[in-house]
């Protein structure tokens, strides 16, 4: 790997790349995120998580790399869904998601919610400001080679950005990026959709506590890439990143009818 563009970021985003690079990939990264990020996430959400879906993973062969790509309504989609994959006694492997710079990277606040609440899983960075695009491209192709390796789980929303509209199921569009992850590295992509998040800790440990509103977690079968040539382009790349949004907008629809058996979700 080219050295990072370190020139386009400020020192506190350089030290915070680099703790959380070492972090990511340290043994005390690994076992704080086995044996304090995913129990927390488990004590958190576990009496209301139901899961469907889960026999569609028997096909995924142990150790095989996985891009996970979901719906984004809450900050912990993504925890939630990753928390499953790795106490999945064949699929269990590092995890690691991209996420927005702004906030975790810019200040020591949001380093420490960084280290402490993902012991190194939120990374690579993305930064917003256009200065930074080089950057983001270095980011992007950390995240190819991590999918080039085996026993890793990448987690991806194809959508770049929470979706904040009145309707869960229908998704933003889709950004090319994650198109081009999965083409590059070609893992296993594997769709999921997730309802019944709120964006607040002590709203779920009250949920939690009252064992109300659930949680529903709807895993798809592999997605097949073999229809994409092996030399891509951007337009491969959007093409490839809208069947993951097509893919799980339809598993959504599988959760709406679920919901419709129980109490409401959160909007």
């Amino acid at each position: 790997m080219a050295d990072p563009p370190f020139d386009v970021l400020r020192p506190f985003e350089r030290f915070a790349f680099r703790v959380m690079r070492w972090l990511n990939l340290s043994w005390p990264g690994a076992l704080w995120q086995r044996f304090f990020v995913t129990p927390f996430v488990g004590l958190l959400v576990g009496r209301r998580l139901r899961l469907v879906g889960l026999e569609r993973l028997d096909v995924i062969e142990a150790g095989a790399p996985i891009l996970l790509v979901a719906n984004h309504r809450t900050f912990f989609d993504l925890f939630v869904l990753g928390s499953v994959l790795v106490t999945h006694p064949r699929l269990r492997g590092r995890v690691t998601f991209p996420v927005r710079a702004n906030f975790f990277y810019e200040g020591p606040l949001g380093l420490a919610v960084c280290v402490f609440m993902s012991g190194g899983s939120m990374f690579p960075p993305f930064f917003r400001s256009a200065d930074k695009m080089p950057f983001n491209r270095y980011s992007l192709s950390l995240v190819i080679e991590r999918m080039k390796e085996r026993n890793w789980i990448v987690g991806f929303h194809p959508e770049g950005t929470r979706n904040k509209t009145d309707d869960p199921y229908k998704l933003l569009p889709a950004q090319p990026g994650v198109g081009e992850v999965a083409l590059k590295a070609r893992p296993v992509v594997l769709p999921a959709f997730i309802h019944g998040l709120t964006n607040s800790v002590w709203q779920e440990l009250k949920l939690m506590l009252r064992r109300d509103l659930p949680i529903n977690a709807v895993f798809g079968a592999p997605i097949d890439l073999s229809g994409f040539p092996k030399d891509t382009r951007l337009s491969h790349h959007k093409r490839c990143a809208d069947l993951f949004a097509e893919r799980i907008a339809e598993l959504g629809q599988e959760e709406k009818k679920l919901s419709a058996t129980s109490p409401a979700a959160p909007p």
